[in-house]
Formats: structure tokens, sequence, C-alpha cells
């Protein structure tokens, strides 16, 4: 079963937000659980194909600097 990764963790590998894991139920269930890992479907699967949008605040251009 496929599920999308909500919070980045170690399991066989390196998963960051947003990837796509690949396991069974009952392999991940604790996973599921915790908020972790969401299983995709409908909604999810839309949300998996959309990259995570970057939130971090960028530096003001230099106001004096000629556009």
């Amino acid at each position: 079963m496929k599920y999308i990764v909500k919070r980045a963790h170690q399991g066989d590998k390196w998963y960051a937000e947003g990837d796509t894991r690949d396991a069974r139920e009952g392999e991940v269930a604790h996973l599921v659980a915790r908020g972790v890992l969401e299983p995709v479907s409908g909604k999810a699967a839309k949300k998996a194909v959309e990259a995570p949008k970057n939130k971090a605040v960028t530096a003001p251009k230099n106001k004096a600097a000629p556009e």
C-alpha cells in the first residue's frame, strides 16, 4: 500500500515530508496512528503529486538597488 509522508523519518531509508512510501499496513500501522504517514486515497493522492511549497521567509531585495 502507498503512504504519503507527513513528517520526515527514517525507515528502511530516509523519507522527507511529501515523499511517498510503499509498505505493508502492519509494518507502518504505528506510524499511521501517530500521524507520520497517511494512506494514499483520492484527496491524498492529489497532494502527493503536488510539490510542497517553500514557506521559508526570503530576504527582501535591496531597496537602494535599481530593479
